[in-house]
């Protein structure tokens, strides 16, 4: 019960903490120490839970007050997966990324690809789970998160593949070995990367990628078809639409709540269209199925049963053609895999990427 008072007390020095030097300009890096702090001091042993009242009432508290909330949400689930945000800086591009555990012979190296529009977060909770076992780095793809955003750049899919390359040397993953992981857009990505770099890459994991020609018309793609793209969504009832699109269980988020994604997502709408656009192309949008043959990468491959954004037939196209694929269904699944079943796929990744690792001398930068 004391613990309880204190943390509650804490809770409100951030409060008002956060609204004295927000008058100031200068609360989101004081605002970032001070959350740290709390969830280190108030957390159990394993760093895994938060008292969700309480977290809860922090981010409510700040919805009306300030665009904290975000940063509030961020840095909760990079707390809970345990990493440490990291950035790469090269001539003419920015790579910003979470980082968690050492590289060492004995453990695995993941590099985690995340959806369109998403960010590296999605990944706290396998990354949670691969703690114990693996390395892992879950990078913002290109033009999302905190990554360079160019307008004019290339986003398409080959456009993609070369930066993740680029990011693979810049940190020194082929020199020794590694695994990747890609979900939706990401594991688009993924599959044409591993057809592209097979030297030294262990595994790959394909979570309901994009870029397979499917073999029904699904809700998201009827949209598309009708000319609304649900992953775009502009006011409180189309995010409801997305959501219940995206999840097999759709949340239960409160206005507050849809308001703060629409807030977030909406002022960078211009640039996602374009890529999308880019994504589109003829050249482009099945480029992971015309790559499928030359991916000679053990492979595992996950679908949500009830996934409504991309067909789950796609799973047999890419057990059919990939030589070494083992494919699972996750049912009470929807197209959000690293959200909605974590712990189903989680563990398939950590059983997998542990089967496939080969150890060696490391130095990764």
């Amino acid at each position: 019960m004391l613990t309880d008072w204190i943390a509650w007390l804490v809770v409100g020095i951030l409060l008002c903490v956060s609204t004295l030097f927000m008058r100031l300009g200068g609360a989101a890096p004081l605002f970032d120490l001070a959350l740290a702090i709390y969830l280190r001091l108030f957390c159990d042993k394993n760093g895994c839970y938060c008292d969700a009242k309480v977290l809860g009432f922090l981010i409510k508290w700040q919805t009306a007050r300030h665009p904290l909330t975000r940063r509030i949400v961020l840095t909760w689930r990079q707390f809970r997966s345990g990493a440490t945000k990291k950035l790469i800086q090269l001539s003419d591009y920015k790579f910003m990324y979470l980082e968690q555990g050492r590289a060492c012979a004995e453990k695995p190296t993941v590099l985690l690809l995340h959806g369109f529009t998403s960010g590296k977060e999605e990944w706290s909770e396998i990354m949670r789970l691969l703690r114990p076992v693996a390395h892992v780095i879950a990078i913002d793809m290109p033009g999302h998160g905190e990554t360079t955003r160019n307008p004019r750049g290339d986003h398409s899919i080959a456009g993609s593949v070369a930066r993740i390359r680029q990011f693979v040397e810049a940190k020194g993953l082929h020199e020794h070995g590694y695994h990747v992981v890609g979900s939706s857009w990401g594991g688009h990505v993924a599959g044409v990367y591993a057809s592209k770099y097979p030297h030294n890459l262990h595994s790959a994991s394909l979570m309901c990628p994009s870029g397979l020609e499917p073999q029904k018309v699904t809700r998201f793609v009827r949209s598309l078809m009708e000319g609304r793209n649900y992953l775009l969504p502009v006011d409180s009832s189309e995010f409801q639409e997305f959501l219940s699109c995206v999840f097999y269980r759709q949340p239960p988020l409160p206005r507050w709540a849809l308001a703060i994604g629409l807030r977030d997502r909406v002022p960078h709408y211009p640039f996602f269209e374009t890529v999308f656009d880019q994504l589109m192309e003829t050249d482009q949008r099945f480029l992971l199925q015309k790559s499928l043959a030359d991916i000679k990468t053990p492979t595992l491959a996950m679908w949500g049963k009830y996934d409504q954004v991309l067909d789950p037939s796609g799973l047999d196209i890419l057990c059919g053609s990939i030589a070494n694929c083992h494919g699972h269904v996750l049912d009470e699944c929807g197209h959000t895999v690293a959200i909605e079943q974590a712990a189903a796929a989680g563990n398939l990744i950590k059983d997998h990427v542990v089967k496939h690792h080969r150890s060696g001398v490391v130095n990764i930068r």
